[in-house]
């Protein structure tokens, strides 16, 4: 059996592109002739998994595998305790969170995790409502907090084990970044923000926090991403603020060390593939 590995014509973004050849020729390096190399002019015919990005939403399991991951008991929990609710509630989730001084990250259970808002406290639903696409439908929607969590840090998956980390980071502008090895070791106080000295009890915090997920939620394939804030109860606090269920390449990896993944990848891979597995009854992880 192959796996097919869409390498996008169409991406422009210089980091994303070096990152995704990297963890490709890491795969390469240890699955071999399984992997073979597939792009989305083509159309995709489904009868072999499809691995890498997946933009045009040619692997029609992706999207119901996210929408499984967030609809988990566990991962609401650990989500700050979100809730799922009717569009016709999400208003009073909203004003609830705002009471606790705190905005609302909504989340169309259509598509979790490109359906997605940013909310301040005090804003309206109405306002958000039609960018993530549940202004005319009755569509569920996740509102979880939204913290305006800092210094996020994403946590690669695979097996229900952490298999890779870096610092949540673009370098469109200075690409090569993802080649120095060190940067997996920094931080970033914004996505776009400059990489500063790692704080290795900030890391540890949020190792903690997403091991806790896992421990409850053995996620097969995909990230976790884990954010800072000061929380005015507790103090400096980590919070994860995504959890997303994906095949390998399909994830945005930054600086995270391809070959180490791509191992991780290949001793899983009847975790992630349960058609590789060699044992009928091989016990799987939860997308």
């Amino acid at each position: 059996m192959k796996i097919d590995y869409n390498i996008p014509p169409f991406e422009t973004e210089a980091d994303v592109r070096l990152a995704d050849s990297m963890l490709y020729a890491a795969l390469v390096e240890e699955l071999g002739d399984i992997i073979e190399p597939f792009a989305t002019l083509h159309e995709h015919s489904g009868d072999r998994p499809l691995w890498g990005r997946d933009r045009f939403r040619n692997r029609v399991s992706r999207i119901a595998e996210c929408v499984h991951a967030y609809s988990d008991p566990s991962v609401l929990s650990a989500l700050d305790d979100a809730r799922i609710v009717s569009r016709h509630a999400v208003a009073d989730e909203m004003d609830r969170l705002a009471r606790q001084g705190v905005g609302a990250v909504l989340r169309n259970m259509r598509d979790p995790v490109e359906r997605v808002r940013f909310c301040q406290p005090g804003d309206r639903f109405e306002s958000h409502a039609t960018a993530i696409g549940a202004d005319r439908y009755d569509h569920d929607v996740l509102v979880q907090s939204n913290r305006d969590l800092k210094y996020l840090r994403r946590f690669l998956v695979v097996g229900g084990v952490i298999a890779g980390e870096s610092p949540v980071r673009h370098c469109s502008e200075t690409p090569l970044d993802v080649l120095d090895p060190e940067n997996r070791d920094r931080q970033s106080r914004l996505p776009w923000s400059e990489l500063e000295p790692g704080d290795t009890d900030a890391f540890a915090l949020q190792r903690e926090i997403a091991n806790g997920l896992l421990s409850d939620f053995p996620l097969a394939s995909g990230a976790i991403d884990v954010g800072l804030c000061d929380d005015p109860d507790v103090g400096p606090a980590a919070y994860i603020e995504s959890v997303t269920a994906g095949r390998p390449g399909d994830l945005d990896t930054f600086f995270a060390d391809p070959r180490t993944y791509a191992r991780a990848i290949a001793e899983n891979l009847h975790l992630i593939e349960p058609a590789f597995a060699i044992e009928p009854t091989a016990q799987g992880a939860e997308f």
